[in-house]
Parts: structure tokens; C-alpha cells; sequence
């Protein structure tokens, strides 16, 4: 029996937490011969029921302040911990370090111990001090400069890995820039997309009622990262120039207020439709006209694949793993990341709706299956 441990942050509604889930799926496919736990810095998360049931929870522990009086030890370390963190004024990677230090390890031994969310997590801590494995794997979802990835303390980490797999070749060439000596060791391996799934979620999913003006639709967190801001530009100056279009956006987070100030000063209430986190926006992907990704960076966009399974158009920011998805401008548009370099593009498939959607259905996908990602997994394990 392969017993493996994967180690994740939260079940959040985003990418990397989606292809955790195809990744689990797959793995079940592959190999029935495993015990999997998952292992959480946190509980919960809108995709958190979706974990499948043949996977075992588990959490990472800490004392909490109901059991400090059993466990003044480990509380008092906590403690000291929370508050070294607090004052110290080191960048998001060394604090991240820091507290990882507070969770309790794990008393199991595991063939396989996986960091998922990397590079600069707490998990990519915990899996090297926390965890007692005879192979330990870091899955890289971003590239090391826009991560933090120069930080010393991350150095020493990563080389205490034995396999680094890097979601897209951006996020490969960056890894073996800072870390050459770890080339044989460090493997490229796309993020897995289950096809079958993505279709059949969209035809249970809630859909677009088809009207006079094009659907355009971007998935993703509300966040510096994934440049909402940068949509909203672009919105308002399609607006300006006469383009009659709604842009609706499924996603949630930190800046939402700010965007429904940037929105409604640009009275775009009606145009740039904010409409939450959806468990299931596959319905809406399936019936837009043109799927939209506005990020400043990424690993390997999961929404865009997706859209490319359900057949639609993709207008995407010149980030990591786009080129590889879409090659040069092949199957899709890769533009710049800027509100003009979207405001071009969309204008033109605006311009040109049957050459827009006869690009979406060219570039029809059927996903990555598992079998081409783990065989790499169980040698030496």
C-alpha cells in the first residue's frame, strides 16, 4: 500500500485548489493501491465538500487557547512564535517560515509527501520539518520572482526537496535560473484538466440567457493578481467608444470594494457585473461569447484552459503558460498585460464575431490525462 501525503493550504475557489481536484481524480484512475491523505493549513473553503470521500482529512495542528492549560509546552512555543512573527518585519516568505514553525508534526511515516501549494507557502516548510517521507515533492504553481522565491530561507528549502515539478515552462525556466544545480531533478508536468468533467459540470451549471449584446466572462479572485483593475480600464474605454457588451466576472476577494468604487466612478454598473464566487461557473463559461483572463501573472491559468475544452475564444494577458496554451496567437490572443493591449483585442473580436467564435471552436480541447503525469511518482518510493 503507497501511502501519500499532499499538503495544501485551503479549499478556496481558485486554480490551483481546482486542479487539486482533478489531480486526486486522476490519481484514483491511475493507482487503486494508495492511501491518500490531504493534509490543510486551514479547514473549509467553498471547494472544501468537494474533496473526494476516498481521501483521508487531515489538519495541521497547533494548540488552541482552550487546550494551552494541557499543553503550556507547546502553547508557550506558539506563543514565542506569533509573537516573533509579529514583530519582525520580514517579507511574506520569512514570515510564512516563521510560522510554520507553531504545527505540530505529523506521527504517520508516508512513501510520497507532496507541498501542492508552492513555492513560498507554509506548507513548503511543513513538508520538510513536519513530515517523515521517503520522497518529498515541491509542485511549483508560480514562478520564483513574482513569488519571492530569491528569499535565502527558500533556497534552503527547495534543495531539501527531492523532485520539483513546475505547472508551465515559465515556471520551469525561472526555477532552474536561481537553482541550476537541481536540473535533474526538476521536471516540467502541466496541471491536469478532466475534460469530461468541465463538460459535464456545464451542462448542470446555470447558463447565460442569449441576448442582443456579447457575453464576456473572466474567472478568477479579485485581486491584485489577477487584474480586475486592469478589465475595468478596458470596460470603460470599449464603453466610450461605443461598444454595447456586458462583462460579467465570477470571483470573489480583497478588492472587491475598491473595484465597485473603480466600477461606479466609471458607471459601469451595468456593463461590469461582479457576481461572486460561483461553485460552478462552467455553465456561464459555456455560454459566454469571448472568456477574457486580465491577470498580471500566473502559473499555468486553469480558467483558460478550461475555456478552451468547452470551445470558446480566449483573450489572455501575456503571463506564464500562455504561450503554451495558445501558442502565438494560434488558437487564441495573447496580449499585453495592460488595459490597451485588452481594449485592442476585444474591440477587434467585437468587430469580428464569427472569425472570433471560429477561433474558439478551432481550438477545442480534450485536457491532460493522468497517465502522463504519474509515472514519475512512484519511482523511488
Amino acid at each position: 500500500m503507497l501511502r501519500i501525503c499532499i499538503v495544501t493550504r485551503k479549499m478556496v475557489l481558485g486554480g490551483v485548489e481546482r486542479t487539486l481536484l482533478s489531480f486526486l481524480s486522476a490519481l484514483k484512475e491511475v493507482r487503486d493501491d494508495m492511501h491518500v491523505d490531504l493534509c490543510l493549513q486551514q479547514e473549509g473553503g467553498d471547494l472544501y465538500e468537494q474533496i473526494p470521500d476516498w481521501v483521508c482529512i487531515r489538519k495541521m495542528y497547533s494548540v488552541p487557547k482552550s487546550q494551552a492549560i494541557h499543553h503550556p509546552f507547546q502553547a508557550l512555543q506558539k506563543l514565542l512564535i506569533c509573537l516573533r512573527a509579529r514583530i519582525t518585519h520580514k517579507s511574506y516568505t520569512v514570515q510564512c517560515w516563521i510560522n510554520s514553525k507553531m504545527y505540530s508534526p505529523l506521527s504517520e511515516e508516508y512513501d510520497i509527501a507532496i507541498s501542492y501549494h508552492a513555492p513560498n507557502t507554509i506548507p513548503v516548510y511543513y513538508v520538510i520539518d513536519k513530515i517523515r517521507a521517503r520522497k518529498k515533492i515541491l509542485w511549483l504553481h508560480g514562478t520564483m520572482e513574482e513569488n519571492g522565491g530569491k528569499e535565502q530561507v527558500l533556497f534552503r528549502y527547495h534543495e531539501k526537496y527531492d523532485q520539483v515539478i513546475c505547472v508551465s515552462k515559465t515556471v520551469y525556466d525561472s526555477f532552474i535560473r536561481l537553482h541550476p544545480a537541481m536540473t535533474k531533478k526538476t521536471f516540467l508536468r502541466y496541471n491536469l484538466i478532466h475534460a469530461e468533467t468541465i463538460r459535464r459540470m456545464a451542462q448542470e451549471g446555470k447558463i447565460f440567457l442569449k441576448g442582443d449584446s456579447p457575453i464576456l466572462l473572466t474567472i478568477g479572485r479579485l485581486n491584485h493578481q489577477k487584474g480586475m483593475d486592469i478589465a475595468v480600464e478596458a470596460c470603460s474605454r470599449l464603453v466610450q467608444e461605443g461598444y454595447v457588451f456586458k462583462w460579467y466576472i465570477c470571483g470573489e476577494g480583497e478588492e472587491r470594494n475598491n473595484l465597485e468604487s473603480y466600477i461606479q466612478t466609471e458607471h459601469l454598473e451595468e456593463v461590469f457585473i461582479l457576481m461572486g464566487n460561483q461553485l460552478n461557473p462552467y455553465g456561464y463559461l459555456s455560454s459566454c461569447d469571448l472568456y477574457v483572463q486580465p491577470s498580471r501573472y500566473e502559473g499555468y491559468c486553469t480558467a483558460t484552459a478550461e475555456a478552451k475544452i468547452l470551445g470558446k475564444p480566449v483573450i489572455t494577458t501575456d503571463v506564464s503558460g500562455a504561450r503554451e496554451q495558445f501558442g502565438e496567437n494560434e488558437t487564441g490572443w495573447i496580449v499585453p498585460i495592460s488595459a490597451d493591449g485588452l481594449y485592442k483585442q476585444i474591440s477587434w473580436c467585437l468587430d469580428h464575431p464569427d472569425e472570433t467564435e471560429k477561433i474558439g471552436q478551432r481550438q477545442k480541447w480534450d485536457g491532460l490525462p493522468g497517465e502522463r503525469l504519474f509515472d514519475f511518482l512512484w519511482e523511488n518510493a
